[in-house]
């Protein structure tokens, strides 16, 4: 590794990926060094190996992918390669929809839904596998931001192991440093974008704090349960099943929406999404199978499979979607402090999600590019 990178990105998610990759296209010998607090690729759209199970791998965060019918010719040279070549599945037909009634129906009639195959940490993998020279392309994972300054033209970043990085130019992914609920949840006093900055050195910076502390975010929570009776399992006729829960349920269990994925040993990984507007409260195991029971109660194949069902993992998700106040594209590059931002957090012409986070990196090049 470099003792000084030319990019420093904060996450390794899809909108870290995509603007490392774009950048390597445009600018093969800049070296770009990605920090990221998880385990390995991918931030939400990331993949689990069980530490108890080893066989066990499952996705547990960002369950699947989609685009508008009419997407930038950039961001389909991207997908194009992967949709081509199996990577990217349609599984629009995959996709259910319960009602308060217990009734299951299409989710989707008209829209494409895909998934990475075989997991969705593939989707970053390959974005990084397009790079014109991914050996400049370097990783630092289970590694958590502590803090960031600028001192003479260059980006020091603190992190958790007692190391400094020092870069030319620094890359925020997420908002998470940037807003406020970082206190809570990597335990620090004061906001590690604000204290890196005079108050009214930098006024793009000073407008996206402004703007970034409007942002609220859902709070999630996904229970991760295992089936490991081979024989019920045979029964279970898909791979990649999710089913979408009605408004009525969410506010009443908060439960979002159901994952079940087919493991490598024919068992089966069942992820419960729930999701939280205000606080994230815990959830007795017993209440949520007794739920689970009640809403399938018309459909033998899923009692069968709660039945048999037991917890092996949950997790609490810090990188959660923003949901209203999207930050204006004018605040994603300062030329004067070398610092840039991207994300779902970001306005990209009313498109969201995947599309919006990948369209802001391109974006983003785009300015680096122009400076």
């Amino acid at each position: 590794m470099t003792n000084i990178y030319d990019f420093t990105v904060i996450g390794a998610g899809i909108s870290a990926c995509t603007f490392a990759s774009l950048l390597n296209k445009r600018f093969p010998d800049l070296s770009i060094l990605l920090v990221e607090h998880g385990r390995r690729i991918g931030g939400r759209a990331t993949t689990r190996k069980s530490r108890k199970n080893k066989i066990l791998e499952y996705d547990h965060g960002l369950p699947s992918i989609n685009f508008r019918e009419r997407i930038s010719e950039d961001i389909l040279e991207l997908i194009s390669p992967l949709i081509n070549s199996g990577k990217l599945l349609d599984i629009s037909k995959d996709i259910l929809f319960i009602n308060e009634f217990g009734i299951l129906s299409n989710a989707f009639t008209n829209n494409i839904i895909y998934r990475s195959s075989p997991f969705m940490a593939n989707f970053c993998e390959e974005i990084i596998n397009q790079s014109n020279n991914p050996k400049k392309i370097n990783f630092l994972f289970q590694t958590l931001t502590k803090s960031i300054k600028r001192v003479n033209s260059l980006w020091e970043i603190k992190v958790n192991n007692g190391r400094h990085i020092k870069s030319k130019n620094l890359i925020l992914s997420s908002s998470l440093i940037a807003h406020p609920r970082c206190l809570n949840l990597l335990k620090i006093n004061s906001l590690p974008l604000r204290d890196a900055f005079i108050p009214g050195k930098d006024k793009v910076v000073d407008s996206l704090i402004k703007e970034t502390r409007k942002l609220t975010y859902m709070i999630r929570k996904v229970y991760i349960f295992h089936v490991s009776n081979l024989s019920l399992s045979k029964n279970f006729n898909y791979q990649y099943l999710q089913i979408i829960f009605a408004n009525v349920i969410r506010e009443d269990s908060n439960f979002e929406r159901i994952i079940f994925q087919r493991q490598s040993d024919g068992s089966i990984i069942i992820a419960l999404h729930c999701s939280f507007i205000n606080n994230l409260s815990e959830m007795k195991i017993d209440n949520i199978t007794k739920s689970l029971i009640s809403l399938f109660a018309n459909y033998k194949i899923f009692l069968d499979l709660f039945l048999q069902a037991s917890l092996i993992d949950k997790m609490d998700w810090r990188a959660s979607q923003p949901l209203n106040h999207l930050l204006s594209k004018e605040l994603q590059w300062s030329d004067s402090s070398k610092i840039g931002f991207c994300g779902d957090w970001f306005d990209m012409n009313s498109c969201v999600g995947v599309e919006s986070a990948m369209i802001s990196s391109l974006r983003l090049v785009n300015l680096v590019n122009r400076n």
